[in-house]
């Protein structure tokens, strides 16, 4: 039976909007988590993939649903918005909106890793901040993130760092490989950001030297290009897989096959993939963008490495390959941090947010 960190006489008095709970990606599985560990959630999605008629359509019946639900439930005083950015933070403007004329508390939970590069390019800088600034509540997923939107002028007492979740693996953490190969994992989607197409340069600049000591499966929506193409024209197929996307028990067999996890992305706000494979045990080869250095540090639960640097990349995965003895020792590390985002430490912390903010204090 799983365990409800926040009751009914809670969570009934918010509202959560965000994605559609069938779209993949990070912001999916943390929503997905809330209602797995949040009893009785009141869920609005806001958004699904689909052309521009079919998400214009869905946004409005959001809205919809939503104003009816917050004018006539009264129990309703919190709005948990979970956005991103560029249009995202625009539908996220509308629903801001809304529920502050509703007279309800807002919350905006920010998932963008490419926040940073929004508001740099946006011409009316003034209108994202004057958005942001409407928000009671502003959760981030790290101290860095947090940093970055007192920069750009958001009230210090109004930013809460709120860990992403990831939920305790669910079988045994003892789980070694035997073929005498490192079991490396990439899950994301496959493209330049998430370096991905970084990644298979490495491998394409060792190929001697991986093809009898690895085995790596990459898993993920293909962004930038056709992989299985580049797998199949560079000689590959031997110890390279792609498998498409990956979710439910395949996720869960997948983390227990790997011995090393990888992202070498260019920006992340904190990847609850990487928080996933810390809580298996699993050293991480990851690059210091976003939160990731604030739970990821070289030579005790994983390796950082300059994202875009492919000879980095590949020496990390050497070094996996040739001291095998510093991936279950990274891994405990990995495990022990991880405990600070495991459900009860996240949800006594989101309770206590809206504990607060239900009382008179200001926000």
């Amino acid at each position: 039976m799983v365990v409800k960190y926040i009751d009914s006489k809670d969570s009934l008095n918010v509202l959560f909007l965000g994605v559609s709970k069938k779209t993949k990606g990070g912001m999916t599985a943390v929503l997905v988590s809330y209602d797995k560990y949040i009893e009785n959630m009141r869920f609005i999605p806001t958004w699904k993939l689909g052309n521009k008629l079919v998400k214009s359509w869905y946004a409005l019946q959001a809205l919809v649903r939503t104003w009816f639900l917050l004018t006539f439930d009264k129990r309703i005083k919190i709005v948990h918005i979970h956005g991103a950015a560029n249009a995202s933070f625009d539908r996220c403007k509308l629903f801001i909106r809304l529920a502050k004329k509703c007279g309800k508390k807002v919350i905006l939970h920010e998932h963008a890793a490419d926040f940073v590069e929004y508001y740099h390019d946006a011409e009316d800088k003034q209108r994202i901040t004057d958005t942001l600034k409407m928000c009671d509540a502003l959760i981030v997923l790290s101290q860095s993130w947090k940093e970055y939107f007192l920069s750009i002028g958001m009230n210090k007492d109004k930013i809460h760092v709120l860990n992403n979740i990831v939920s305790p693996p669910e079988i045994a953490l003892d789980k070694h490989t035997e073929d005498g190969k490192l079991h490396l994992m990439y899950m994301g989607e496959i493209s330049k950001r998430k370096g991905g197409v970084d990644l298979l340069k490495a491998i394409v600049d060792n190929k001697e030297y991986f093809a009898d000591k690895l085995l790596l499966r990459m898993g993920g929506n293909e962004v930038d290009g056709d992989i299985k193409v580049y797998i199949r024209e560079n000689g590959l197929e031997s110890f390279v897989t792609y498998e498409g996307w990956i979710a439910g028990q395949k996720k869960i067999d997948c983390l227990n096959w790997e011995d090393v996890y990888i992202l070498p992305s260019y920006n992340e706000g904190l990847p609850i993939a990487i928080l996933e494979a810390m809580a298996y045990s699993h050293p991480i080869i990851s690059t210091p963008v976003g939160g990731i250095p604030e739970i990821i540090k070289s030579g005790e639960n994983g390796i950082l490495v300059k994202p875009g640097d492919t000879a980095a990349i590949a020496d990390a995965i050497k070094f996996y390959i040739e001291n095998r003895d510093a991936i279950k020792k990274h891994g405990n590390n990995a495990f022990n941090v991880v405990q600070d985002f495991f459900p009860k430490k996240v949800f006594g912390d989101l309770k206590a947010l809206y504990l607060k903010m239900l009382s008179n204090k200001n926000e």
